[in-house]
């Protein structure tokens, strides 16, 4: 399998490091293996999927009409919806009687509540001024359960709002302009200006390189039908929690006894901890061997299996990590 990665790495672009950066993690893991004799089955699965559009697409930005600058403010909070064990996950209600559990749809929903009570979610200048009392009125659920890192979103929000009203005449359309819709600029571009979209880890001195949101915006702005990017294969599949719940399942991961018995008891992993680097970096490189069995790019891999995670049932869980990277 070494081999196999050091093929792929020659032969794909990798603007963020992501590739390289991971596959040293992957050559020396510890708690976390790749089973590379599940691939084809699930190769076979995902191109199955794929071809029959069993994918996400642009209705997973909601009802109203996507924007540019509505999946930048999406991505720029999207990360950390689980709940602790025997604990309700934070809930919305919209409209009125409908209640959404599920993390994304559920921040999707928050937004489009905001939007119809007239609240200028999407303007910079509100962004950059947004009070705590005001995003626990965006974010407030329908349980006892809050969404989780408040004050981490509400920083984040305040960030990208001084910094595209300082920089992109407060529209990050402006920002996507000056990229030529290049997913191989737009990612590490979203990182050089958007600090908040910073993603690595280290591990024994070594720096690991993830980006999963700053991924995902690029390839989410590719989902508009009127905005296509370009380059795909510089993406990375985005190393979050679901995609390896989804491998694991497949028994493409394969975590120690002892991760095993932290992840399936909902034992809360440390940030940057070796165990957390091991799920991500595998989870980045099951994908690549995927994509390359099946002949397609690996955030197209990344899409087909996070859809499926919404519909697969009896699956164990996924690891849980406090964090605004995913």
């Amino acid at each position: 399998m070494k081999s196999i990665i050091e093929e792929i790495i020659k032969n794909s672009p990798d603007p963020l490091g992501v590739r390289k950066t991971t596959a040293k993690v992957v050559n020396n893991s510890k708690f976390v293996k790749i089973n590379p004799e599940k691939i084809k089955d699930l190769a076979m699965t995902v191109a199955e999927k794929l071809d029959n559009k069993q994918v996400l697409d642009e209705e997973q930005f909601g009802s109203m009409e996507p924007t540019p600058q509505l999946i930048f403010v999406l991505d720029a909070i999207n990360f950390c919806f689980w709940a602790k064990k025997d604990e309700e996950k934070w809930t919305v209600e919209y409209p009125k009687g409908n209640y959404i559990s599920n993390g994304w749809y559920a921040l999707v929903a928050s937004i489009e509540r905001a939007r119809s009570e007239d609240l200028p979610i999407l303007d910079s200048n509100y962004l950059k001024d947004l009070k705590l009392e005001e995003v626990e009125y965006i974010f407030r659920s329908s349980n006892k359960t809050p969404i989780p890192l408040l004050n981490e979103r509400l920083k984040d929000l305040n960030s990208i709002g001084k910094i595209l009203s300082d920089k992109y005449d407060g529209n990050i359309y402006n920002f996507l302009s000056q990229t030529d819709l290049e997913v191989g600029i737009i990612a590490p571009e979203i990182v050089k200006n958007f600090p908040s979209f910073e993603d690595f880890s280290e591990l024994k001195g070594q720096r690991v390189n993830f980006y999963k949101r700053a991924q995902i915006f690029a390839y989410d702005i590719g989902m508009l039908q009127n905005l296509k990017v370009k380059h795909l294969k510089a993406l990375t599949a985005f190393a979050d929690y679901k995609v390896p719940q989804m491998l694991r399942a497949f028994e493409i991961l394969e975590y120690s006894k002892e991760l095993s018995g932290k992840v399936d008891n909902y034992k809360i992993l440390s940030k940057d901890s070796r165990e957390e680097v091991e799920i991500r970096a595998n989870t980045v490189w099951a994908c690549e061997l995927i994509a390359k069995e099946a002949k397609i790019e690996p955030v197209l891999v990344d899409n087909v299996l996070w859809k499926m995670s919404q519909s697969l049932k009896d699956v164990k869980p996924y690891h849980r990590v406090l964090t605004t990277s995913y």
